[in-house]
């Protein structure tokens, strides 16, 4: 058989990484004698892909961009399905067409002329309208759904052939080490890496610095912007200058390793002012022994049991996530034990083996079961 899988970006940041997964046991399956990958551009995403022995073809996609859609730029989107066509073809040389994220608007428009298997994982939770839009569109698709978490599944309405396959992740190896600070270092090492946005909470978690100790803390932000979006960091580093927290705020460039990065850490916060669809980045931080601080909505509820791997604290409020931060700081036993926690939940939970189980019954079963 033969499989084509669309992607719509070819970075490392979560989604990119979890798709690599994705074809990674497409090509241990030994289910498919070709396995060609679609990418609107090249990026670091390619290198890892490469080693994987799969076809790459570039195409100018059409997708349902944030910053597209915000800033108007309808032609970015339109231009492309001007050669749906060509798509077509392409896609119908394939057994089974496979769409990663549910902003790839090309996959909606072609997904009723395609006869063939057609899967798409959906790894974003919509504004209303859009949600329903999409399904719609999804129904009118007629295609197998993967959910990455039930809150993301929540977000749609009701559609059949659906099932919700938790994210996992393969872990950083055995090699690497955890960082042993000297007991006369005092300070809460915390970390929140991903891409910079409007709602990563980046902002928040700058503000919320305020309220803490002003030796207590030292938070490390790690990770990059959308090209056109470059003035989000600039801000952010305005703010910190003006708060007075140049001394307890550091900022770093996205990186595709980013295991010593972990490891210089105490405990991870994802901050996020809106649900996470699911929050990968909480079982990478469990899978190195730390607790995590996450807002108690979208899909991080599922991963992080409050009180026990880590902290669940009101979403936009930072009396909620000051008062965690705060026992993380004062009670390194309760971090040591979150820590062991939450390495054993990614254990249980999040691992490889158990996320290539439940594909199978996706990619090698005629239909799957509705949720």
């Amino acid at each position: 058989m033969k499989i084509i899988c669309v992607h719509q970006s070819a970075d490392m940041y979560g989604s990119d990484r979890s798709f690599l997964q994705v074809v990674i046991y497409l090509s241990q399956s030994g289910d498919y004698d070709k396995i060609t990958i679609v990418l609107p551009r090249t990026g670091p995403l390619v290198s890892e892909l490469e080693k994987l022995n799969v076809d790459i073809v570039y195409l100018d996609l059409s997708l349902l961009s944030k910053t597209y859609l915000t800033k108007l730029q309808w032609g970015k989107i339109l231009f492309p399905l001007m050669k749906c066509r060509s798509k077509l073809k392409l896609f119908n040389a394939y057994d089974v067409v496979y769409a990663n994220t549910s902003v790839i608007l090309d996959f909606y428009v072609l997904a009723p002329f395609l006869k063939q298997t057609k899967i798409i994982h959906i790894r974003e939770i919509p504004n209303k309208l859009m949600s329903n839009l999409l399904s719609v569109l999804l129904k009118r698709a007629k295609t197998k759904i993967i959910f990455n978490s039930y809150s993301t599944l929540k977000s749609f309405k009701a559609l059949d052939n659906s099932v919700v396959i938790h994210n996992a992740f393969e872990g950083f190896g055995s090699g690497i080490a955890r960082e042993v600070k000297s007991v006369e270092d005092r300070v809460l090492h915390v970390l929140l890496i991903g891409r910079i946005n409007g709602w990563k909470g980046q902002d928040f978690a700058i503000e919320s610095l305020v309220k803490m100790k002003s030796d207590s803390v030292l938070l490390r932000i790690v990770g990059s912007t959308s090209a056109g979006n470059e003035r989000l960091v600039l801000d952010l580093k305005k703010k910190v200058e003006h708060l007075g927290l140049t001394k307890q705020v550091e900022f770093f460039d996205f990186v595709s390793d980013t295991a010593g990065i972990y490891a210089w850490s105490d405990v991870v916060i994802v901050p996020s002012t809106k649900p996470e669809p699911f929050g990968r980045i909480a079982i990478e931080a469990m899978s190195l022994h730390k607790p995590v601080i996450a807002a108690n909505h979208g899909g991080l509820p599922e991963i992080i049991e409050h009180d026990v791997s880590g902290f669940l604290f009101e979403p936009n409020n930072t009396a909620s996530f000051v008062n965690a931060l705060t026992k993380y700081a004062d009670d390194r036993e309760l971090l040591a034990l979150h820590g062991a926690n939450a390495k054993n939940a990614y254990d249980e939970k999040f691992s490889l083996k158990g996320f290539y189980a439940k594909l199978d019954s996706v990619f090698k079963d005629k239909a799957i079961g509705k949720n």
